[in-house]
């Protein structure tokens, strides 16, 4: 009987899952509820119950660093050890990857029709490429080709350095982020939380009072006319296009700078394309450089499993 493959990518609150066959597709994807450890471990015994499925190993992609055979995700108390993973799923191959280093293990299995390029063109030949994506945090890795047939994604924390201002009123932003708390990372901007308290922020810079609570909100505030919510979309798209620039020119991704971000795939025009993309080609005597390199909006909903699958030889 063949054994199958657990696959399982972790956000803050919930993950999404798939049991493939070593060098196959994903298979049917699951969606699932993990307030912590042990949680996840109950759905996925459940779910490997119904499967009958045999398994021969596991791989579990989440946001944060792995450290000491652990991922203690960076916003949340949920935390993921690898030898209480081995124990609950009696396996001995289990693995922890960053949720980042996993998209960024997908990026060269994307077709055409999951990327939405804006500027830029494609380079012929290997060279790196970044991935980046604005939701709960700002996760951040890059893929470097390996001089052979192969990719090998490196592992950072990239979205926690600390963010720029390229204009007064960015510069004024960051200052008012800056009371409530002194260190102001992308991580912090670059995320639902991070954009209502932008929000916020302009508000109150502007003398006003009152301001959305949630990111659903803001967008309806935003497709009103407010100005404040406007300005703050206005600010994302533009540090986005800021950090996503500064990436590229750190990684010399010159295959391109991949979001993956669902979050913004639900703003739809709310998210300034142009923008972003002249806030990432603004580099001053390298202008010439990020202008070729381009940028992709992912819509392929199930990134991170496809980059976990690709430790097992699997692919599309």
């Amino acid at each position: 009987m063949t054994k199958l493959v657990l696959l399982v990518d972790v956000g803050e609150d919930r993950a999404s899952f798939s049991f493939v066959e070593p060098g196959a597709g994903l298979g049917v994807v699951h969606r699932t509820l993990c307030a912590d450890q042990d949680e996840l471990i109950w759905s996925l015994d459940r779910a490997i119950m119904a499967q009958q499925a045999h398994l021969s190993a596991a791989a579990f992609a989440a946001p944060g660093p792995v450290v000491a055979g652990a991922i203690q995700l960076t916003h949340v108390a949920l935390r993921l050890d690898q030898g209480q993973l081995r124990e609950a799923l009696g396996l001995d191959d289990v693995r922890l990857v960053n949720d980042f280093s996993a998209r960024a293990m997908a990026m060269p299995l994307l077709e055409d029709d999951s990327l939405e390029q804006f500027g830029g063109r494609r380079l012929a030949g290997q060279a790196p490429a970044a991935a980046l994506g604005p939701s709960g945090g700002l996760g951040v890795s890059i893929l470097n080709p390996d001089g052979f047939v192969g990719w090998v994604a490196s592992a950072g924390e990239g979205g926690h350095a600390c963010l720029p201002a390229t204009s007064q009123r960015q510069a004024d932003v960051i200052e008012a982020l800056r009371r409530s708390s002194p260190h102001v990372s992308a991580d912090r901007v670059l995320s639902d939380r991070g954009l209502v308290e932008v929000a916020s922020v302009i508000t109150a810079l502007d003398g006003g009072r009152g301001q959305a609570s949630t990111i659903a909100a803001l967008v309806e505030a935003a497709e009103r006319g407010e100005p404040s919510a406007c300005e703050a979309f206005q600010l994302f798209s533009e540090w986005l296009g800021v950090v996503a620039g500064d990436l590229a020119l750190t990684a010399g991704a010159r295959s391109g700078v991949y979001v993956f971000s669902p979050m913004i795939l639900s703003w739809g025009e709310r998210f300034d394309r142009a923008r972003c993309r002249a806030s990432f080609e603004a580099k001053g005597p390298m202008t010439p450089y990020v202008a070729d390199i381009p940028l992709f909006l992912v819509t392929e909903p199930n990134c991170g499993l496809l980059g976990l699958s690709t430790l097992f030889g699997s692919g599309r």
